[in-house]
């Protein structure tokens, strides 16, 4: 009897950690596109909050990773360095002339092909060069973080083109905010793989220390 109460116990802490893993899952989801969208809105109001998404990032990752004060500085430099490419080399006008012209439509409104992929490649180079300065903390800490550059690469390109095609389509509705969100969402789900492992051991160490209490 002992034996089969031992084992339902057992059980029961697995169904409860596992309930407890998925629920730090959605928290660490919500948090970090909420941390974006927040960091989007404060950048609207002028140039010089352009690099605050790298506060609210740290924000966010500063409960899973201790020690991670140059999350912030690394992401300036990374956003910095893209603007210099931007502003002092024409990168913006380079990219452009690479792109076909012509007509394309979303939503039934009629854009430029060019306008469009300009703007996603644009960000896509921003968030990739972005993503490798925060590589360069991430993987001090996490295992397979080479997986964050291209999640950042991606989640840049849905930012621009969501960015752009909202604002084009729909009038009154922010395009910057549902970019953000489009970026959080998909870099949220490679920051929960890269992740899933520390909030494991954090769950199973708070787990073990309620059960000897």
């Amino acid at each position: 009897m002992m034996g089969i109460s031992k084992s339902q116990n057992l059980k029961s802490n697995d169904d409860n950690l596992r309930k407890q893993a998925i629920l730090s899952y959605l928290a660490l989801v919500s948090l970090w596109i909420l941390a974006n969208v927040v960091s989007e809105g404060i950048e609207e109001f002028s140039f010089f909050f352009e690099t605050v998404f790298a506060l609210t990032q740290w924000l966010v990752l500063r409960r899973y990773i201790r020690n991670l004060g140059w999350w912030i500085l690394t992401s300036i430099w990374g956003w910095t360095i893209y603007s210099i490419l931007i502003q002092l080399f024409g990168v913006r006008n380079w990219i452009a002339t690479m792109l076909p012209e012509g007509d394309m439509e979303i939503g039934g409104v009629p854009i430029g092909v060019q306008v469009f992929w300009a703007s996603v490649l644009l960000r896509l180079l921003e968030w990739t060069i972005i993503g490798i300065f925060q590589w360069l903390q991430l993987r001090r800490f996490i295992q397979h973080a080479n997986w964050w550059i291209p999640a950042s690469a991606l989640g840049g390109a849905v930012k621009g083109g969501l960015e752009f095609s909202i604002r084009t389509v729909i009038d009154g509705v922010p395009g910057a905010l549902v970019g953000a969100c489009g970026y959080g969402a998909v870099t949220s789900i490679v920051l929960v793989l890269l992740l899933k492992n520390r909030i494991h051991k954090r769950l199973k160490r708070r787990q073990t220390f309620w059960s000897s209490v």
